[in-house]
């Protein structure tokens, strides 16, 4: 067999790794539908363009690389995109929990000094959590 067919192989068999991958990940709800279809597409993608290399010949022989360093050269481009993705995402989510932080802090210091102070500060409230003796 031919290295190029091999390298082919190998690279179609990744991207069908990819698919499986992300449908595993997915049926266990621990990845979002709209990031299970990004990999499931991107996956597709390196499938597709694996096996189908006479159609990509043209465009690699006009930049000058081989149909799997153009692969290689997708593939890692479409990642880049999906951790910055992924970055911005948990950018925006640890924004959002540190404004809830503050909210809720603002919110108890408010409800402390609106509530009526009770003459035993050391009482703990009703099913608190007072260690037990041993």
């Amino acid at each position: 067999m031919d290295a190029s067919v091999d390298q082919e192989l190998l690279i179609a068999g990744a991207g069908i790794a990819v698919i499986v991958l992300a449908l595993v990940v997915a049926r266990r709800r621990l990845l979002t539908v709209r990031y299970a279809v990004g990999w499931i597409v991107l996956g597709a993608l390196i499938v597709v363009l694996a096996l189908c290399t006479p159609l990509i010949e043209p465009v690699t022989d006009r930049l000058g690389m081989t149909p799997t360093g153009l692969l290689l050269f997708l593939a890692s481009g479409t990642l880049l995109l999906i951790c910055v993705q992924l970055s911005i995402t948990a950018s925006g989510l640890t924004a959002r929990q540190r404004d809830l932080t503050e909210a809720i802090a603002l919110l108890e210091a408010r409800v402390a000094e609106i509530e009526p102070r009770s003459p035993t500060s050391d009482t703990p409230p009703a099913g608190g959590t007072e260690p037990h003796a041993r």
